[in-house]
């Protein structure tokens, strides 16, 4: 290859004399090593990762609905023994 033909190193998109070390994965600008952020085992910019953090997070309802769920089987269950107890007393038959 002659020197004219040969790939350039790609340099950080902020700081243009250092060496990139990563790419972010948003907007795939160059990164060097003080630029670069893994979130979740992904490079970001910061300017991407601000945004990315910033928005709503996600979150499963299912957690909740199985509490209800399970308080609710523990009243039925005590509830029922309760009243069977009851009518046991009120009829006399301990």
């Amino acid at each position: 290859m002659t020197p004219t033909n040969r790939p350039m190193a790609q340099r950080c998109a902020v700081h243009q004399q250092r060496p990139a070390f990563a790419v972010c994965m948003q907007c795939t600008k160059s990164l060097c090593q003080e630029c670069a952020t893994q979130w979740d085992g992904i490079w970001y910019c910061a300017a991407c990762l601000a945004v990315r953090r910033a928005g709503p997070v996600k979150r499963s309802r299912a957690g909740g609905w199985i509490a209800v769920i399970a308080a609710s089987i523990v009243i039925l269950f005590f509830s029922t023994r309760l009243m069977v107890w009851a009518g046991v007393l009120l009829a006399g038959l301990r």
